[in-house]
């Protein structure tokens, strides 16, 4: 019974299209994901991170600051 059909909670968490690239970056690799979903893909990736990190570690500790001095 521990090996269930049911998907663990960061599949179902995770959009179809990431599933689909760590697929093909396993059996590929980083050319086999440029072919398939272009630099558009990589873009948004860098965006997506670039976005979250400078939220988590320069505004929100900012914002923090400015809150309690």
């Amino acid at each position: 019974m521990a090996n269930s059909a049911k998907p663990k909670l960061l599949d179902r968490l995770t959009p179809k299209v990431v599933r689909e690239a760590k697929q093909v970056f396993r059996e590929s690799g980083l050319k086999g994901v440029i072919k398939r979903y272009g630099w558009k893909f990589f873009a948004v990736f860098f965006a997506y991170y670039l976005i979250r990190d400078v939220t988590l570690y320069i505004l929100l500790p900012l914002y923090l600051a400015n809150k309690l001095f």
